[in-house]
Protein backbone atom coordinates (compact mmCIF):
# COMPACT_ATOMS: atom_id res chain seq x y z
CA UNK A 1 0.00 0.00 0.00
CA UNK A 2 2.85 2.38 0.84
CA UNK A 3 4.48 1.68 -2.54
CA UNK A 4 1.24 2.56 -4.35
CA UNK A 5 0.96 5.89 -2.50
CA UNK A 6 4.57 6.69 -3.38
CA UNK A 7 3.92 5.96 -7.07
CA UNK A 8 0.84 8.19 -7.01
CA UNK A 9 2.88 11.01 -5.45
CA UNK A 10 5.62 10.60 -8.06
CA UNK A 11 3.05 10.64 -10.87
CA UNK A 12 1.44 13.76 -9.44
CA UNK A 13 4.83 15.46 -9.14
CA UNK A 14 5.68 14.65 -12.79
CA UNK A 15 2.31 15.93 -13.96
CA UNK A 16 2.70 19.16 -12.00
CA UNK A 17 6.10 19.72 -13.62
CA UNK A 18 4.57 19.18 -17.07
CA UNK A 19 1.71 21.55 -16.18
CA UNK A 20 4.24 24.21 -15.18
CA UNK A 21 6.16 23.65 -18.42
CA UNK A 22 2.99 24.14 -20.50
CA UNK A 23 2.19 27.27 -18.49
CA UNK A 24 5.65 28.71 -19.13
CA UNK A 25 5.38 27.90 -22.84
CA UNK A 26 1.96 29.56 -23.06
CA UNK A 27 3.28 32.65 -21.31
CA UNK A 28 6.40 32.75 -23.51
CA UNK A 29 4.31 32.54 -26.70
CA UNK A 30 2.22 35.53 -25.66
CA UNK A 31 5.34 37.47 -24.67
CA UNK A 32 7.00 36.70 -28.04
CA UNK A 33 3.84 37.55 -29.96
CA UNK A 34 3.77 40.99 -28.39
CA UNK A 35 7.52 41.43 -28.92
CA UNK A 36 7.51 40.54 -32.61
CA UNK A 37 4.01 41.77 -33.55
CA UNK A 38 3.09 44.68 -31.25
CA UNK A 39 -0.40 46.15 -31.32
CA UNK A 40 -3.44 44.85 -33.14
CA UNK A 41 -4.23 44.62 -36.82
CA UNK A 42 -7.16 43.48 -38.87
CA UNK A 43 -5.28 40.78 -40.78
CA UNK A 44 -2.77 38.59 -38.96
CA UNK A 45 0.75 38.13 -40.25
CA UNK A 46 2.00 34.55 -40.84
CA UNK A 47 4.33 34.51 -37.82
CA UNK A 48 1.65 36.01 -35.62
CA UNK A 49 -0.80 33.33 -36.72
CA UNK A 50 1.74 30.64 -35.87
CA UNK A 51 2.26 32.04 -32.36
CA UNK A 52 -1.49 32.23 -31.84
CA UNK A 53 -1.86 28.60 -32.90
CA UNK A 54 0.94 27.62 -30.50
CA UNK A 55 -0.86 29.47 -27.71
CA UNK A 56 -3.99 27.45 -28.44
CA UNK A 57 -2.06 24.18 -28.40
CA UNK A 58 -0.36 24.99 -25.10
CA UNK A 59 -3.63 26.17 -23.55
CA UNK A 60 -5.41 22.93 -24.40
CA UNK A 61 -2.38 20.93 -23.25
CA UNK A 62 -2.56 22.87 -19.97
CA UNK A 63 -6.26 22.08 -19.63
CA UNK A 64 -5.71 18.40 -20.41
CA UNK A 65 -2.90 18.18 -17.90
CA UNK A 66 -5.09 19.92 -15.30
CA UNK A 67 -7.78 17.30 -15.88
CA UNK A 68 -5.29 14.45 -15.50
CA UNK A 69 -3.88 16.00 -12.32
CA UNK A 70 -7.40 16.19 -10.92
CA UNK A 71 -7.95 12.52 -11.70
CA UNK A 72 -4.81 11.59 -9.78
CA UNK A 73 -5.70 13.93 -6.89
CA UNK A 74 -9.20 12.47 -6.64
CA UNK A 75 -7.64 9.14 -5.66
CA UNK A 76 -6.42 10.87 -2.50
CA UNK A 77 -9.28 13.29 -1.75
CA UNK A 78 -12.56 13.47 -3.66
CA UNK A 79 -13.36 16.84 -2.04
CA UNK A 80 -10.82 18.57 -4.27
CA UNK A 81 -12.33 17.26 -7.50
CA UNK A 82 -11.80 19.49 -10.53
CA UNK A 83 -10.26 22.28 -8.48
CA UNK A 84 -7.04 22.15 -10.50
CA UNK A 85 -8.99 22.15 -13.77
CA UNK A 86 -10.74 25.39 -12.81
CA UNK A 87 -7.40 26.84 -11.72
CA UNK A 88 -5.88 25.84 -15.08
CA UNK A 89 -8.73 27.52 -16.92
CA UNK A 90 -8.35 30.77 -14.99
CA UNK A 91 -4.56 30.98 -15.01
CA UNK A 92 -4.23 29.78 -18.60
CA UNK A 93 -6.87 32.24 -19.77
CA UNK A 94 -5.03 35.16 -18.24
CA UNK A 95 -1.53 34.06 -19.34
CA UNK A 96 -1.81 35.60 -22.80
CA UNK A 97 -2.85 38.99 -21.53
CA UNK A 98 -0.35 38.99 -18.68
CA UNK A 99 2.54 38.13 -21.02
CA UNK A 100 1.59 40.92 -23.41
CA UNK A 101 1.16 43.46 -20.61
CA UNK A 102 4.47 42.50 -19.05
CA UNK A 103 6.25 42.96 -22.37
CA UNK A 104 4.67 46.40 -22.77
CA UNK A 105 5.69 47.38 -19.22
CA UNK A 106 9.27 46.22 -19.76
CA UNK A 107 9.47 47.96 -23.13
CA UNK A 108 8.18 51.18 -21.53
CA UNK A 109 10.75 50.98 -18.71
CA UNK A 110 13.75 50.14 -20.88
CA UNK A 111 12.94 52.63 -23.63
CA UNK A 112 13.11 55.44 -21.11
CA UNK A 113 9.40 55.99 -20.52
Amino acid sequence: MQDMQEKIEQTLHLMLMLWALFMIALYACSFLAEYHFPGTREEMLPGEKMLENLQKVFFFALMGMGFLIDLVRMRRDRGQAFLFLVLSLAVGGFAGGVGALQYRALAFLFEGG
